[in-house]
């Protein structure tokens, strides 16, 4: 049998296709500032479907929340710029914020960040305002509390123009998957004994794929039956 692998893949999921639709509704309200939210479990592929959008459409920015960030918003802004290429980031918060405006302006690209509720409700403001005398977009991106803690601002709330769930993965992307990323074409019963595992975590499913990939190798099994999907399940959470 020859050896099966696991190729890195992107998969167009339901929610990818629904991040999609989100995305060309924001373009609806170009011309104003107006902020995009996108929600949900870890694990669901909020991250990684941001960074593909953003790997593929060079007309954005993308920036990850560092926690360190927390006691100064200066280093937020310099992380902006240096996104947008203004080298050298000013050093102090008024000009930093000038020169991202004035670059927004000038190109209105949308926004992408990610994991802003390890900030401060203060950065709220801060990207309301940036999005308002831009007329950029800024997509938040969180778990879950992300709606609660953009809800307590009300003048932020109203600025929600687009909002999306990241609801769990099912079973046709499980299938979809295996066939993209190591050529196994899963019987439905393997990628239901998959999906009940994993409680909708797509990276839980990666896991046990790769357990399911070096049993199957291991054994010269190329055609995974239900009792070895469960054999997989339980060596990924063993790790």
């Amino acid at each position: 049998m020859e050896e099966i692998k696991v190729k890195p893949v992107f998969i167009k999921t339901r929610n990818v296709r629904n991040f999609e639709v989100m995305m060309d509704g924001l373009e609806l309200g170009a011309g104003e500032g107006r902020l995009g939210m996108i929600y949900g479990r870890a694990g669901r592929g909020k991250t990684r479907t941001s960074q593909w959008y953003h790997a593929h459409n060079p007309g954005c920015i993308y920036l990850r929340v560092a926690t360190i960030w927390r006691t100064s918003e200066l280093e937020f802004l310099k992380a902006l710029c240096r996104e947008l290429r203004i080298n050298p980031a000013p050093s102090r918060k008024g000009p930093c914020f000038v020169e991202i405006v004035d670059r927004l302006i000038a190109n209105p690209m949308p926004v992408f960040i990610d994991e802003i509720e390890k900030l401060p409700g203060s950065f709220l403001d801060l990207v309301r305002d940036l999005s308002d005398m831009s007329t950029a977009p800024f997509i938040l991106i969180g778990e879950e509390e992300l709606k609660g803690y953009m809800r307590q601002n009300r003048r932020v709330w109203s600025r929600v123009f687009r909002r999306m769930e990241f609801g769990p993965i099912d079973v046709s992307d499980i299938l979809l998957y295996a066939k993209d990323s190591t050529g196994l074409k899963l019987s439905m019963s393997v990628a239901k004994i998959f999906h009940g595992a994993s409680e909708g975590d797509f990276r839980i499913v990666k896991r046990d794929m790769l357990a399911l990939v070096q049993y199957a190798n291991a054994n010269g099994t190329p055609d995974p039956t239900d009792p070895i999907a469960r054999v997989a399940v339980k060596a990924g959470l063993s790790g």
